[in-house]
């Protein structure tokens, strides 16, 4: 075992293509820009098997992008985590693949007898602003109906429920538009300010200030990077951690990715294991000027630091 990994978790980053533009996407720039095609499949349904092998994992999630353009790679993943006994097989989806209900239900029957037991429709004033609240309903009963266990709507919020903006005005409508439909509304998500969000909706919230005491891992929905608990394939077959980038299941088997893994031995990951002071020496080292005014935590830091391109 991985003295640095503790591994439950394995999330597929299925494909950045979408059919959503949301003007509140953390992903914006490669949702605008997707790299081709979705997650290899073989190599996929590869990894879960391999990692199952290896530990007691607990949940698979496919998300994107939108994963149900292609459904039928996102199904072989969850088909190979409910043969391994994984007993989480969730999906997150904007529920807009199709306006043909005829496959709406094809699609939906597919990812029941697949196994999947949980999903989140994403729902809200962002993604309606393109995707058909119509299609969404008819996927949304057509799952109801397949028998997938555990189905919820997933609205996000600008600030958080309670903060009164028109955007969270109009996503309480939506939801009492679905509220027929019988399926519950989960707790969804707050939006903090990242990609697209960042540039439309920073006047909503307090101007940027970086915590100079912020570390790696203390960021929500972040873990120290020397205690993995969950990694993730992206569309090229790149397996990452928090971001950085560790093999690619395309040319290697995930046991020797998971084997090979040392954060201290990466310099991106030392730095950011250092916090603000060790990535703005890394930033100088590279000549990377950094705009700390544009910087809402250690994690903004780190992209700019270690993904300047983006």
């Amino acid at each position: 075992m991985n003295p640095y990994m503790n591994l439950n978790r394995l999330e597929f980053i299925l494909t950045d293509h979408c059919t959503g533009r949301c003007r509140h996407c953390s992903a914006g720039a490669l949702v605008a820009n997707p790299r081709p095609g979705h997650v290899p499949m073989e190599e996929s349904v590869q990894a879960v098997r391999d990692l199952a092998d290896m530990y007691p994992m607990q949940s698979v999630m496919t998300f994107g992008g939108e994963p149900l353009l292609y459904p039928e790679v996102t199904a072989e993943i969850h088909r190979a985590a409910a043969e391994c006994g994984i007993p989480a097989r969730q999906l997150i989806t904007n529920g807009f693949f199709t306006r043909d209900e005829g496959k709406i239900r094809e699609v939906a029957d597919m990812l029941a007898e697949a196994g999947v037991n949980e999903m989140l429709i994403s729902v809200d004033a962002f993604h309606q602003e393109r995707i058909p609240l119509a299609a969404v309903r008819a996927f949304a009963l057509a799952v109801k109906a397949a028998g997938i266990g555990k189905v919820r709507f997933s609205p996000a919020w600008v600030v958080n429920e309670a903060f009164d903006c028109p955007e969270n005005a109009r996503t309480r409508e939506i939801l009492a538009d679905l509220a027929d439909t019988g399926l519950p509304v989960g707790s969804g998500n707050d939006i903090f300010l990242s990609g697209c969000a960042a540039e439309n909706l920073a006047h909503y919230y307090p101007a940027a200030s970086l915590d100079m005491a912020d570390r790696c891992g203390s960021m929500p929905y972040t873990e120290p990077l020397t205690d993995q608990s969950s990694l993730s394939i992206e569309p090229d077959g790149s397996v990452t951690v928090c971001g950085f980038v560790i093999g690619n299941v395309n040319r290697e088997s995930m046991a020797d990715v998971v084997a090979r893994y040392d954060p201290f031995a990466h310099e991106g990951m030392c730095a950011a294991m250092e916090g603000v002071p060790g990535l703005m020496a890394l930033a100088e080292k590279r000549g990377i000027d950094v705009d700390l005014s544009r910087c809402y935590s250690v994690c903004d830091l780190c992209r700019r630091v270690n993904r300047p391109a983006e």
